[in-house]
């Protein structure tokens, strides 16, 4: 108990740094969107590595967009509480699309009904129809519990997005997920999403975490 504990006050301070922006972004606008999402995962057999693909569509407003993705990930589990994986995305928006390659190191301390995620994702998009690239860093720290003689797996997360000393922007979650068997897993949540310069998001997300 004592590792979780240290880990969450060193990681909590850390993103809490990183969480300086100007008092102009944190302004509250009455942005709304929904998130509907499906990952299908596979581990295998007893092998550490694992595979997974992700479909993501997001709507504003209450309007559909054509605003999608596509994740295509590969891992490695180095150790029981340390994993790595690299991944492919394809991002469709209306004025071009994007590319993404994304490197991965999530580090996973238990106690218990409880669990404390650390993330660290290095980012590397290119948009070719626009001649644009760009690199980000997002750390993420997600702290869960499994609710006794429940299904229930509430979480909280903040998602920090940087490159340099620059800030970029922020999410909140508040979250849980259900398990419906071993293998179907519901998850919804509500997301801030705090930008530089930018007026914040409201973002309600749902989606169904497959294992296969």
């Amino acid at each position: 108990m004592k590792r979780i504990a240290t880990l969450i006050t060193t990681s909590i301070l850390s993103l809490l740094l990183l969480d300086c922006r100007p008092a102009a972004a944190q302004e509250v606008d009455n942005t709304f969107g929904g998130w509907e999402f499906i990952e299908l995962y596979h581990g295998f057999g007893k092998s550490n590595w694992f595979a997974s693909v992700y479909f993501e569509h997001d709507n504003y407003q209450f309007n559909r967009l054509e605003c999608w993705y596509t994740r295509t990930t590969v891992g490695y589990k180095l150790t029981k509480w340390l994993k790595a994986d690299v991944c492919y995305d394809f991002v469709h928006e209306p004025n071009a699309d994007t590319h993404r390659a994304l490197f991965d190191v999530t580090g996973t301390l238990r106690e218990g009904n409880l669990s404390v995620q650390l993330r660290e994702r290095y980012i590397h998009s290119w948009t070719p129809a626009l001649g644009e690239q760009g690199n980000v860093l997002r750390s993420r720290l997600k702290v869960q519990y499994a609710i006794p003689d429940t299904r229930f797996k509430p979480y909280l997360a903040m998602e920090v997005f940087t490159w340099g000393d620059a800030w970029k922007k922020t999410r909140h979650y508040v979250a849980t997920t259900y398990d419906i068997n071993e293998h179907f897993q519901i998850e919804g949540y509500y997301l801030y999403y705090a930008f530089n310069g930018m007026p914040a998001e409201h973002v309600l997300g749902l989606g169904l975490n497959i294992n296969l």
